[in-house]
């Protein structure tokens, strides 16, 4: 065990001494505060548009906008956009040992094969949890410092208002949803980079399936019903459950289910191949 908790010790320390690592974090420590600038010198569309879907059923008096209800809307890069962030490390978390030729000099080592792969994982398990977060954290405290806070209005099948305490509450949830999300992604890729000694092959591998996987998802063809059980990203809207009203807990920990279990199969796929792996350079 001291063995194992060492070398994922070193993993991290590698993840985070790569330049790559930091793109993730250095793109939404610029954009969510420009963002929330924007909204709070020009305005927030959505507003206007919600409103005029309401017809005259409501009577609005001063605006909705508010640091909370931008970030929620910001979740939406949580979909398409921010898994490139995770894709970017661990693509290279395998392949870039297979491509530096640093797999043997491991391997002479008292450290299992594993040992390795498994601390491989549990470090970009902890890069995914550490990315996601900061997301949360930046896009909540900046909005509420620039735009500031207030009750959240929550428009999908209705008007769901949270009071501020409580909204945060279902960020939290929502947050720690988007992680098991990103994990599917992170595993998938990291997959790729098991069977690959090429950091771009598992960035581009892991976005097609996603692509085809969305495309198949959403698609409006009565044919597709039969296997979109089995698409990963029919799931993926796991993490806008926690604001609805009451919380369908029995959905997200049915979904939660399916998603664990494609994050533990592309692992145990992972460790099956790197265990019979001949490893020569």
């Amino acid at each position: 065990m001291h063995l194992f908790l060492k070398a994922a010790y070193f993993e991290v320390l590698k993840i985070f001494s790569r330049l790559r690592t930091y793109i993730g974090f250095a793109t939404i420590a610029v954009l969510i505060p420009l963002i929330m600038f924007l909204v709070r010198k020009y305005g927030f569309d959505v507003q206007d548009h919600t409103l005029r879907s309401l017809g005259n059923s409501f009577l609005f008096v001063g605006s909705l906008v508010n640091g909370l209800l931008v970030s929620y809307y910001l979740m939406n890069v949580l979909w398409v956009h921010f898994p490139f962030f995770i894709v970017l490390v661990a693509g290279d978390i395998m392949a870039g040992e297979g491509a530096a030729g640093t797999f043997r000099i491991l391997l002479t080592r008292p450290v299992t094969r594993f040992q390795i792969i498994t601390a491989k994982f549990c470090a970009t398990f902890f890069y995914t949890v550490t990315i996601v977060f900061f997301l949360g954290l930046f896009s909540i405290g900046a909005g509420m410092l620039i735009v500031g806070g207030g009750d959240l209005f929550v428009f999908d099948k209705g008007i769901l208002i949270l009071a501020q305490s409580e909204a945060l509450y279902r960020f939290l949830l929502a947050y720690m949803l988007a992680v098991v999300v990103q994990m599917v992604v992170a595993s998938l890729t990291f997959l790729f980079s098991t069977i690959t000694s090429n950091g771009i092959g598992p960035i581009i591998g892991t976005y097609a399936v996603l692509a085809v996987f969305y495309i198949l998802s959403v698609l409006k063809i009565s044919a597709l019903e039969v296997i979109r059980p089995y698409l990963f990203t029919s799931y993926f809207d796991v993490f806008f459950a926690p604001f609805c009203d009451p919380i369908p807990w029995s959905e997200i920990l049915q979904k939660v289910g399916y998603l664990s279990c494609y994050i533990f199969g592309f692992y145990i796929i992972s460790t099956i191949i790197f265990l019979r792996k001949d490893i020569t350079t």
